[in-house]
């Protein structure tokens, strides 16, 4: 190695040490910014620490970033304030003070003040005559038309225009504002889908293949001795149609799925037994 080249070495560590950066290295010595730092590598003093003087507390500190100028973030803060501080007027109180951004001077002048609670004034009752029964009532709304819930909505029904019309049951005659209605009552309704499904479920029973019409819940009882065949328990005849233990037909292999509506396939169960197994092949 040349002794040119060691002492171009020496000025770049030195001029490091004296706290200067690689770009002042380099124009001072005319030579690369790559030599530079070539050498500094080596030399182990590229985080070269530098000592520095504090702005606010003027104490020397230590530190590698060339543009460090204070020792520590509080102290940092603190010049930031001396330097930034405005004289401001509080916006609630008037008084002067010093801040950064704030808008009052403490915080009871910051906090919102108190509402005043607006006493409630009813609106004052006038007299009105209702379109339905037309009797005089007192109300608070202006728009008020009816004294009452039922009046509004016999009026309403009296607007309506009335039809006369045949149930499709009991062929008697019967008035409704409902143009599509096709029954007087509930129980003409349920006795039509009644005998709806009963035809659906015997026309089932005919495509099914042979019928024995002669089978019914008397017959079942003397045949099956009046047990149920499905929980082993008696059979009660003498009980209401629709409670659960009242004896019903069960078809061993249901009719939903292919069954036939004949001796072999038909046994003796309960109302309620029946509803459990439903359409399950047991």
């Amino acid at each position: 190695m040349n002794n040119n080249t060691i002492d171009v070495n020496q000025q770049i560590i030195s001029l490091r040490e004296d706290g200067l950066m690689q770009k002042e290295i380099a124009n001072e010595l005319s030579i690369t910014r790559d030599k530079v730092r070539y050498v500094l590598n080596k030399a182990g003093m590229t985080n070269y620490e530098r000592s520095k003087e504090c702005l606010n507390c003027g104490e020397s500190f230590r530190s590698v970033g060339h543009h460090a100028r204070f020792c520590s973030g509080r102290c940092r803060s603190k010049h930031h304030k001396q330097t930034t501080l405005k004289k401001r007027e509080c916006k609630r109180c008037g008084k002067k003070f010093k801040s950064y951004k704030s808008l009052y001077c403490s915080g009871e002048c910051r906090r919102k003040p108190e509402k005043h609670k607006v006493e409630y004034i009813p609106k004052p009752k006038h007299k009105e005559i209702c379109m339905n029964c037309n009797q005089e009532y007192e109300t608070h709304k202006t728009t008020s038309k009816y004294c009452s819930y039922d009046c509004s909505y016999e009026y309403k029904v009296k607007q309506k225009p009335v039809h006369s019309l045949r149930c499709k049951e009991c062929s008697k005659h019967f008035s409704s504002t409902n143009k599509r209605k096709l029954y007087c009552s509930t129980d003409c309704n349920n006795k039509f889908f009644n005998r709806k499904k009963e035809t659906l479920r015997r026309e089932r029973i005919k495509r099914n293949g042979k019928v024995d019409w002669g089978i019914s819940i008397e017959r079942l009882m003397k045949r099956d001795r009046g047990i149920c065949y499905l929980c082993d328990e008696s059979v009660n005849i003498n009980l209401d149609s629709n409670q659960d233990y009242y004896p019903s037909i069960e078809h061993v292999k249901p009719i939903a799925k292919g069954g036939t509506h004949t001796w072999d396939n038909v046994k003796l169960a309960h109302r309620k037994c029946n509803y459990e197994k439903s359409d399950k092949i047991i």
